[in-house]
């Protein structure tokens, strides 16, 4: 049985700080650094100004039927059609949700339910975020689900052939994230869902696009899937909406009922502030696309290029090449730290990030995503991530590198055991030279 890690836990506490501890060392606000652009974004002020009549005087149900109600569902189905545009769908085949976690959620267990008769197994991997993980292991558990995982390579990218090898007759979904939240690996989903398909043309593919859709877009026929889930606040835009696309002709079976709201796929008043900024927040990151990417590419190779030669035994993780790399992403992991431990002082210094391990009753566990990749589970606890986006500056960059190292040497010397000689356990996934990532092998 694949053993259970705890989620990540992310430290980021950007409210002012009271006075006492400014006096004990703790970063005035107004110098902050965010660095965990990953966990959520901060929300774009066009968004936020597109959003305020909808609290205001457009503030009716858009189920009711008179005129004010039809002029917020009007705005609620431009704004349907505006996020369809964006990833190439039809807007019969968008279905908001509360978020991302919801949308993975509607998605394996909608297909599953109404697939029943037609089997029920699932495929996924080790290394998808927690709300496809649990949701598939709790199917499993209750006998609504027969579960296979796969493991990625490590560098965090998963196969298509061994996703594909794992299809089988029964198998009614496969399910593949499109970027990875922790090492930003980035799959080949198109290649995965030709082969799954090829395999077993009534098997659907799903993927969570929550950091892609974010940094480089997607489109839902070059990618050939037939379930897809984003959320808003990922992309500056506001935390409660989010989205799954749904193929037409894809068996789903609604998971919230009690109204008919989202073509009774998923009942309650629509959320129509959020899906309007939602809306407004995907269509200003297509509009900016180009230059967020450029922007976030060159913070992201500088961090790549650097950490590994400013702090001893620090390794990136996730893919070597920038191209098979989420934008932005910057993953790491150091040798003879705890990641939290690394966290807390960071956050006392001004910069806010985030780690792939998680405290849990008391004990510190590894990424599970690390682990799924091979690497020592104590070697993981070391683990850091440091997210880009489009607010992020060279001096945020530069206050990172000037801080870290001191940090990293700080916490080492409190060590009971040596910490300039890595075990042998640890040497094919740390830098060999003090300047590259030694995160692929042969």
């Amino acid at each position: 049985m694949r053993r259970r890690y705890a989620r990540r836990v992310t430290i980021s506490r950007a409210a002012p700080a009271p006075s006492g501890d400014l006096q004990r060392g703790r970063a005035a606000p107004s110098t902050r650094v965010y660095l965990d652009h990953a966990a959520t974004t901060p929300p774009d002020p066009g968004v936020i100004e597109a959003m305020l009549p909808f609290f205001s005087e457009r503030w009716h149900n858009p189920s009711s039927i008179y005129v004010e109600a039809q002029r917020t569902a009007q705005a609620l189905e431009e704004s349907r059609a505006t996020i369809a545009r964006c990833v190439g769908a039809s807007p019969d085949e968008i279905v908001f949700t509360s978020g991302g976690s919801e949308s993975d959620s509607l998605a394996l267990r909608g297909v599953l339910g109404a697939s029943a008769r037609r089997g029920r197994h699932l495929v996924t991997t080790s290394i998808e975020h927690h709300a496809v993980l649990d949701t598939a292991e709790q199917l499993a558990r209750d006998g609504m689900a027969e579960l296979t995982t796969v493991d990625p390579g490590p560098d965090g990218r998963v196969d298509p052939a061994t996703v594909a090898a794992a299809v089988r007759d029964d198998t009614v979904l496969v399910s593949v994230m499109h970027a990875n939240n922790e090492v930003g690996a980035l799959n080949d989903i198109a290649e995965i869902a030709r082969r799954v398909h090829e395999r077993n043309p009534r098997t659907a593919v799903h993927t969570d696009a929550v950091q892609s859709a974010a940094h480089l877009g997607v489109h839902v026929d070059r990618l050939g899937v037939d379930l897809l889930t984003f959320t808003a606040h990922k992309l500056y835009g506001p935390r409660g909406a989010g989205a799954l696309y749904v193929r037409g002709g894809t068996p789903l079976a609604g998971q919230i009922v009690g109204g008919g709201q989202e073509r009774r796929l998923r009942a309650g008043t629509e959320n129509t502030p959020a899906i309007v900024g939602f809306a407004h927040a995907m269509a200003l990151a297509s509009d900016r696309r180009e230059t967020d990417l450029a922007h976030e590419r060159a913070l992201q190779a500088r961090l790549i290029a650097e950490l590994p030669r400013r702090v001893p035994m620090l390794a990136i993780t996730g893919p070597r090449r920038l191209e098979d790399r989420l934008p932005g992403n910057v993953s790491c992991v150091v040798a003879f730290v705890e990641g939290e431990s690394v966290l807390l002082a960071l956050d006392l210094a001004g910069i806010a990030a985030s780690s792939g391990s998680a405290c849990t009753t008391g004990s510190v566990e590894p990424s599970h995503v690390l682990v799924g990749m091979g690497m020592p589970a104590e070697l993981a606890r070391g683990s850091l991530r440091f997210t880009l986006g489009r607010d992020s500056t060279d001096a945020d960059v530069d206050r990172l590198l000037e801080v870290l190292p001191n940090i990293v040497q700080r916490l080492r010397a409190l060590s009971p055991v040596p910490t300039t000689v890595a075990p042998a356990e640890y040497e094919s996934w740390l830098p060999t030279d003090g300047s590259a990532a030694a995160t692929e092998r042969a």
